[in-house]
C-alpha cells in the first residue's frame, strides 16, 4: 500500500493542473467572447446623430486694423515692403487676413426656434478671402458641451468641421458638424457622432 501512497500523490497535482487548465481556459474563452459582444455593442450604440437649430444673437468683431497701419510703418524693413502686402478680394469693410469674430447663437430644438436647448459660441480666426477657421462649443442644457473646430467660408451659407470632443455625455466624443441654411435666420446644424 505504501507504493500507491506517493504514486497517487504525484498523479493528483498533475490532476489538478489539468483540470486548472481546463477550467481557466474555458473561463477566459466566455469573458473575451463576452467582451467582444460588449464592445459591438456599445460601438453600436455610441454612434448617434442629432440634429438641432441654432439662430445668432451676437457679434462681436475684433478688428486689427490699427495692427496693420502700425505693421507697414514700424517693420524692419524699407517702405517700399508695403508693396509686398498680400491683395486681398475682401470688400474695404474686411474682414481682413488676422480679424476675430465672436459669434453667440441660441440652440433650438426644432425648425420653429421655440424651444430652447442650450447656447453656442463660434470664434472665427480670418485669413484671406473671407476664410476663416473657427473654433465652435456648443453647449446643452442637459447633457455637456460638444467642441468642434475647422475651415469655414463665408462667402457661402453652409459648413462641416470636426467634433474632437467634449464634456459630460459627449466625453470623447468625435465625428463632425454640418450646418446649412434653414427656414429665417436659423442654421440646421447636423452632428453625426462616435463615441
Amino acid at each position: 500500500m505504501e507504493r500507491q501512497g506517493p504514486r497517487y500523490s504525484s498523479v493528483m497535482p498533475l490532476r489538478r493542473a489539468a483540470l486548472l487548465v481546463v477550467v481557466s481556459a474555458l473561463v477566459s474563452a466566455s469573458v473575451v467572447s463576452g467582451a467582444d459582444a460588449l464592445v459591438s455593442r456599445s460601438g453600436a450604440a455610441a454612434d448617434r446623430r442629432l440634429t438641432i437649430y441654432s439662430v445668432a444673437t451676437g457679434l462681436q468683431y475684433i478688428n486689427t486694423a490699427d495692427d496693420r497701419a502700425r505693421g507697414k510703418v514700424n517693420n524692419p524693413l524699407d517702405s517700399t515692403a508695403s508693396k509686398l502686402a498680400p491683395k486681398s478680394s475682401n470688400s474695404p469693410n474686411g474682414p481682413f487676413a488676422g480679424d476675430i469674430a465672436v459669434y453667440a447663437l441660441k440652440l433650438y430644438r426644432d425648425a420653429t426656434v421655440k424651444q430652447p436647448v442650450g447656447t453656442a459660441v463660434y470664434t472665427c480666426f480670418f485669413n484671406y478671402d473671407r476664410h476663416a477657421l473657427c473654433q465652435a462649443y456648443y453647449r446643452f442644457k442637459a447633457g455637456g458641451t460638444i467642441v468642434a473646430s475647422g475651415p469655414v467660408n463665408f462667402k457661402i451659407s453652409r459648413f462641416t468641421i470636426v467634433v474632437s470632443g467634449g464634456t459630460s455625455k459627449y466625453l470623447g466624443a468625435h465625428g463632425q458638424a454640418s450646418a446649412v441654411a434653414a427656414r429665417g435666420n436659423a442654421q440646421r446644424i447636423d452632428f453625426e457622432l462616435l463615441g
